[in-house]
């Protein structure tokens, strides 16, 4: 008998313990369907952004004649290559032969760029919030609360034709994508 009295002491006294380590202010998980639903809208942000990107890319590629992208083709080739890649020197010899015009159209593609994809972003998050439930905090509220990507020291053409002409593998290309069968193109 006194064994189990000291067992239902301990229980009761662990109880208040127990309760309070439970926060209740918590929100909810996500049902799966939610996580779905949010999955799906990443995706399609995602689909987008890459279409913004694609078409980034095709303006400057247009921008520059055939010798110019034959000399971008062998700066990034070499790059490649290296062991010691040197980025910042092969932009500034990409920037030193562009012409002023050529210039002039790899920044004016990378600045439509970053405006739609600004606006791209803004539109996403507005959407995820919209179908977040309405218990859930408004999680999307601890980035710049003015729409704008953070700002950075202005880039030059060289930089931008390094960053949006050279391949950058993906999560998913590099195998780390979910679920089963053969990876998304």
């Amino acid at each position: 008998m006194s064994k189990s009295l000291l067992a239902l002491a301990l229980a009761l006294s662990v109880l208040p313990i127990r309760a309070l380590a439970q926060d209740t202010s918590a929100p909810p998980q996500l049902t799966p369907d939610q996580r779905q639903v949010l999955h799906q809208t990443f995706e399609q942000f995602a689909q987008q952004e890459e279409q913004l990107h694609q078409q980034m890319r095709y303006r400057i590629l247009s921008a520059l004649s055939s010798v110019h992208q034959r000399a971008v083709a062998a700066t990034i080739g070499e790059l490649a290559i290296s062991p010691n890649p040197d980025f910042e020197g092969a932009a500034k010899r990409l920037d030193m032969i562009l012409s002023p015009g050529e210039r002039q159209q790899v920044l004016a593609a990378h600045e439509a760029f970053r405006t739609q994809s600004t606006q791209l972003h803004e539109q996403m998050k507005q959407q995820l919030q919209s179908e977040m439930p309405a218990d859930h905090p408004d999680w999307m509220s601890h980035g710049p609360s003015n729409g704008t990507m953070p700002q950075h020291a202005p880039l030059d053409a060289g930089t931008i034709l390094l960053m949006a002409l050279t391949p950058h593998p993906t999560m998913g290309m590099m195998g780390w994508h979910e679920g089963p069968g053969p990876m998304p193109r």
